[in-house]
């Protein structure tokens, strides 16, 4: 490829938008204005996902071979970004599934980052669909797990014993921090949260609430977080509840928390050890309801985005650029000169037509 490749449309940043050209070969080369008002093309950063468990048949904790499959599903949706995230297991079987990820990750025609893991130091009391194998803090855990895999992200319950020290363990590596899966109160999210940038795992989900005599883990993160993800698929948060945490939260950013029934028929399936049924947008375990995830995407997820009556410039920013802010990634996120040339082509009704990662056209 040269530096000639070029693609022109309306291009859709989280602070600007113009019409014009873009240049690029692996990276942006150039940027053009143009003085015109007409174009059949909107170009905007590709998605970053910083919690996806699977997707097309393919599960995280299936191992390499799925952790890939499933990223290449999510790419044709658009994710040139992904963060591969674990559900609550045993130390044996989390080691079995990341085996080979550093691997994998070295591997630059790949989108993936890092590891999320969601668990397995949650509250048992809050698992939502993860089955009960939670741990208590272990360092050690994480050290073998770092062994093998580039942990990003940790999902935890702050409330737990021992999990202040263990934080900041956890911070020394590190490791961001996020509040989900917990029963905490708000006393104690912000202790922690003077000490440490903490994160929230989807939003309003699996978390104490914002009760007005007993606050908890919501209510820290709509009054002193600084970042969240939220999953936007107009089943697990109204769009009410999505415009107030983008009021309180200034970098909260959409994430798909998608399954590996995402993209398949509707039908039963098993995902985390629980037997779940697919039906129309949703996924919930047979026995019980509860919603098990989602089967969103994130090309979708913008398109929500959008029917809720945000900006064109706040769907990119909740889509992509603050989850790049928040993992201080400084290639991706923005359409740019010298960013990585990691964009997405819509149609003017924002359906997915092209998306390119580091300069490749994938097949969508």
């Amino acid at each position: 490829m040269t530096d000639q490749n070029k693609v022109s449309g309306k291009i859709i940043n989280y602070n600007s938008s113009y019409i014009g050209d873009v240049y690029f070969s692996e990276k942006i080369s150039d940027l053009k204005i143009k003085d015109s008002d007409d174009y059949n093309n909107i170009i905007i950063p590709g998605f970053i996902d910083l919690h996806c468990h699977g997707g097309n048949g393919f599960d995280v904790m299936e191992g390499s071979q799925s952790i890939i499959e499933m990223s290449k599903y999510h790419l044709r949706h658009g994710t040139t970004s992904i963060m591969p995230t674990t559900w609550t297991n045993t130390l044996e079987n989390t080691i079995s599934a990341l085996k080979g990820f550093n691997e994998i990750k070295k591997d630059n025609g790949n989108n993936i980052l890092g590891v999320h893991l969601e668990g397995p130091f949650i509250n048992p009391n809050k698992l939502g669909a993860q089955p009960n194998l939670t741990e208590k803090p272990s360092l050690e855990f994480i050290k073998k797990i770092l062994e093998i895999a580039d942990v990003k992200i940790i999902t935890l319950a702050p409330e737990i014993d021992g999990m202040q020290e263990f934080i900041n363990d956890l911070v020394e590596l590190n490791i961001k921090i996020q509040f989900g899966h917990t029963l905490a109160d708000f006393d104690c999210c912000e202790k922690i949260m003077k000490n440490h940038e903490i994160g929230f795992t989807h939003l309003y989900n699996a978390m104490s609430g914002n009760d007005h005599r007993s606050p908890g883990v919501l209510s820290a993160a709509l009054s002193k977080g600084k970042y969240a993800e939220i999953i936007c698929d107009n089943i697990h948060v109204s769009k009410e509840a999505i415009k107030i945490a983008k009021k309180c939260i200034p970098g909260l950013y959409a994430i798909t928390d998608s399954i590996n029934a995402s993209g398949l028929n509707d039908g039963e399936y098993i995902f985390a050890k629980n037997n779940i049924k697919k039906e129309k947008n949703s996924v919930k375990i047979k026995s019980d309801g509860t919603l098990a995830g989602s089967i969103v995407t994130m090309d979708q997820t913008f398109k929500n985005l959008i029917s809720m009556d945000f900006s064109l410039e706040e769907a990119v920013a909740l889509t992509s650029y603050n989850a790049s802010k928040y993992l201080k990634l400084d290639n991706v996120g923005i359409i740019q000169k010298n960013f990585l040339s990691n964009f997405l082509i819509l149609d003017k009704e924002f359906n997915l037509k092209e998306v390119y990662l580091r300069g490749k056209k994938i097949n969508v």
